[in-house]
């Protein structure tokens, strides 16, 4: 049944005299938002000016929709409040709210308004009009709301690469500066820290889930991927968690992770980042795991100087690198087994699974080329640098 023209002439005419009366009603539903709706009346950051006016723009925008048949021509006043609400801190759930108060407040002044029964008629057909403008005000609102936490987000993300980068470096200043760092990473708050370095292979994330896994021991942490590798600012509970950080992130290395020593205050960062680039280092090119600063000496010293444990590594090993791959990669694996072993010749070869006289045959095969024998001192030594010097890739091997 088609509404009668008189009424659609009386209810234009009563949405114009909402539109005359829209500062007043602006007035009522700022106050009626505020009372209803806590987070708007908690909020430390939205004005009541800067609420007022989004109230106002919005109630401008849904009459002139129901005056125009149901259809909002311009969402540019439900995206601003989307925006605004988003900066301000105002949960989402809340503007949505604010947006259902108002359709209330609106169907209330326009139920009170239509005294007669044709404009009541009228009114009930409507009803569906109302609610779908609020509907696509609110989702208009919304989808800015969510862009502008994005775009926040990435800011935010931004910012905090650049204040973790500039503690990495070196570059803080004093250590006043490098302590407010912390306060704002949140990082401040526990001790002592450690950094960790975790190479990145084909793009791949070297550590999965790392921040849940750390999380669950009360760890906090930063991170920034930078020149190949994931870098990670971690802030412990206590000094003893330093065990709990290398059981954890052993558990899900992809790649190779070095961690530093533990310290006590940010301006040491930068020496931190090394010391976990260098661990790092220490652990064979491609094997998954974990290592930390100074655990293995003679590995350390082969990753600070590569060259010079390669000339070592070419000195001790000499004729030994000519074999053909196969057969040297046999006797660097039996030698290193056989250090591993403590020099038991039988729990190498249980390890090897062959018989003790195949591990005794490519012992002696090795002190042949190399003219050093495992039963020297000095020379198993200089056997053991060059052989870790073969594992960190700093010779063929």
């Amino acid at each position: 049944m088609s509404t009668p023209p008189s009424a659609d002439a009386r209810m234009t005419d009563l949405l114009d005299r909402l539109l005359g009366s829209v500062d007043s009603l602006t007035d009522e539903l700022t106050a009626e938002i505020l009372n209803g709706e806590h987070s708007y009346a908690e909020s430390t950051l939205l004005s009541h000016e800067q609420l007022r006016t989004a109230v106002h723009d919005n109630l401008c925008t849904l009459l002139r929709a129901l005056k125009n048949g149901g259809v909002p021509t311009n969402m540019d006043a439900p995206r601003a409040a989307g925006r605004l609400k988003a900066e301000q801190g105002i949960p989402l759930a809340a503007l949505l709210h604010a947006f259902r108060l108002a359709g209330r407040f609106i169907w209330d002044r326009l139920l009170a308004m239509a005294l007669d029964q044709d404009s009541a008629a009228w009114l009930l057909h409507r009803a569906s009009d109302v609610w779908l403008i609020i509907d696509e005000c609110s989702s208009a609102a919304a989808e800015a709301y969510r862009t502008a936490v994005e775009e926040q987000a990435r800011r935010d993300a931004s910012a905090r690469s650049v204040m973790l980068t500039t503690l990495l470096d070196g570059t803080a200043g004093n250590s006043s500066n490098a302590w407010e760092i912390m306060r704002v990473l949140r990082l401040d708050r526990k001790g002592p820290f450690l950094v960790v370095c975790a190479e990145i292979n084909d793009g791949a994330d070297p550590l999965p889930a790392v921040e849940g896994q750390l999380r669950a021991v009360d760890i906090d942490a930063e991170w920034i991927h930078r020149a190949g590798s994931l870098l990670g600012l971690l802030a412990l509970p206590n000094e003893h968690m330093a065990v709990a950080v290398e059981e954890r992130l052993d558990g899900i290395a992809l790649s190779r992770v070095g961690i530093s020593r533990s310290f006590t205050s940010p301006i040491d960062a930068p020496n931190a980042r090394r010391e976990a680039q260098l661990a790092a280092q220490c652990l064979p090119p491609g094997a998954p795991g974990t290592h930390i600063y100074g655990s293995s000496p003679i590995a350390l010293l082969a990753a600070t100087s590569p060259d010079a444990a390669s000339e070592v590594a070419h000195t001790v090993f000499g004729p030994l690198l000519t074999l053909p791959a196969a057969e040297l990669a046999v006797l660097l694996d039996t030698l290193d087994i056989w250090f591993t072993a403590g020099g038991s010749t039988a729990r190498a070869a249980e390890q090897l699974h062959c018989h003790r006289n195949t591990v005794l045959y490519r012992l002696n095969r090795i002190t042949e080329l190399t003219g050093r024998r495992t039963s020297d001192a000095d020379s198993s030594a200089e056997l053991y640098v060059a052989l870790q010097a073969a594992r960190l890739g700093t010779i063929p091997g």
